[in-house]
């Protein structure tokens, strides 16, 4: 606890000195009727020690004591990222022959691990097929986000793909973020056979929001287009990556959160409790008690 204006005190100093000294006798001006206190023995000492308190009380309260409470730092965004993951018809299938894991189900469960371990981000979920949604905005809750992905279904947005929408409604997630930096993670199984955005339009908003985007191909070369994921990523500052099986996948997303470590940033955050009300009450008390004392021995 410390005072914002010790200085106050120093007026106990002159109530003490023109008390003895001062001719005037300025504590009579707010203590009036002093000269009872000699004729009430009994009464003296409380009357003097009300007046004190009431005297202390307030140039207390008029130092102003305040208490600074500890309290946990708040997250301020450093990264945030967005999730934007094929949900049509295709996903549905097995990576190859040789590999009899289905696509969609794998990647639920790699995505649940890779959002629980972005300490500091704030994620966000799109789910796209023939359109694209916001499963969840970007926030700092990534167990919420986390217990959604299990509930994710093939076809939940449409069989078909349209990946240009995708990446639009990314950038508009994105578009009034105040984070440092904005990600977009995009993962699709095939090339883009739906939707309304164009392709410029798609590269055009994820540059004018200076968002970087990773892009992955799932499954077979030929299924989706490297050409155009390649060119995609490589225009916005990230990387395109390719995975034929489930631990490919799994080192995709672990590559990626090694290229974009969590950013924990904390806002130093003090809480001010100002407490004048409580020496205050005890001057208005003991001032109210003095004049109670005092108009009774007049009586």
């Amino acid at each position: 606890m410390h005072f914002e204006h010790p200085w106050v005190f120093l007026a106990i100093v002159i109530f003490l000195f023109c008390e003895k000294r001062c001719p005037l006798r300025l504590d009579m001006l707010y203590f009036p009727r002093l000269y009872l206190i000699g004729k009430y023995s009994r009464r003296g000492s409380l009357l003097q020690a009300l007046k004190w308190m009431a005297i202390t009380g307030t140039v207390t309260a008029l130092a102003s004591p305040v208490l600074k409470k500890e309290m946990i730092p708040l997250l301020e965004p450093g990264r945030d990222m967005v999730l934007v993951i094929d949900s049509s018809r295709s996903m549905d299938e097995e990576f190859s022959i040789t590999t009899r894991e289905n696509k969609f189900e794998t990647l639920k469960k790699i995505l649940k691990e890779f959002i629980e371990r972005r300490d500091g981000d704030r994620i966000g979920l799109i789910v796209f097929g023939e359109f694209a949604y916001v499963a969840s905005p970007v926030t700092f809750d990534h167990e919420m986000v986390a217990k959604m992905v299990p509930y994710l279904e093939v076809a939940m947005a449409g069989e078909r793909t349209a990946i240009y929408d995708a990446l639009a409604m990314a950038a508009k997630l994105l578009k009034r973020s105040d984070a440092k930096t904005k990600v977009a993670v995009m993962l699709t199984d095939g090339k883009n056979t739906a939707g309304k955005i164009p392709l410029h339009i798609a590269k055009k908003l994820l540059k004018e929001y200076g968002i970087k985007l990773y892009t992955i191909g799932v499954g077979r070369p030929g299924d989706y287009d490297p050409d155009l994921l390649k060119e995609l990523a490589k225009e916005n500052g990230g990387r395109f990556f390719s995975a034929s099986d489930p631990k490919m996948l799994k080192k995709v997303y672990d590559a990626i959160d090694e290229l974009e470590p969590s950013m924990i940033e904390l806002k130093p955050v003090a809480k001010m409790e100002y407490l004048f009300s409580y020496p205050l009450f005890i001057a208005a008390m003991s001032l109210l008690a003095y004049l109670f004392f005092v108009n009774r021995s007049e009586a």
